[in-house]
């Protein structure tokens, strides 16, 4: 079996765990701000669209409540047709036509 001895110091391993520790704390402290700092960044950019929405809806609803107090005249549009198709009594087209061709005929 070979036997290689390698000679360690206590000390400066115990320093490198420590470096090596205090240095991944201030890189994944340093992450952490960033991103909290995004986070709120965009939770007010939320808050205000949430309220310039709240505002259009708000809009919204005042012009709903102006345009139902404005009354529109209605007028009816009957043409002389529906009316005549009104008095005559229902009969298919073709019967119809039938019916004013032969009193033409019988005038002529």
């Amino acid at each position: 079996m070979l036997a290689i001895t390698i000679p360690v110091n206590v000390l400066v391993l115990g320093v490198v765990i420590i470096g090596s520790f205090l240095l991944g704390f201030l890189i994944r402290s340093g992450q952490l701000k960033k991103w909290r700092r995004k986070v709120s960044e965009l939770e007010s950019e939320m808050l205000t669209n949430h309220a310039d929405i709240l505002d259009l809806q708000k809009e919204k609803a005042l012009l709903e409540q102006s345009l139902k107090s404005v009354t529109i005249p209605v007028i009816p549009m009957n043409s002389s047709k529906d009316e005549k198709k009104a008095s005559t009594p229902e009969m298919p087209m073709r019967k119809q036509l039938h019916s004013q061709q032969s009193a033409m005929k019988k005038h002529s």
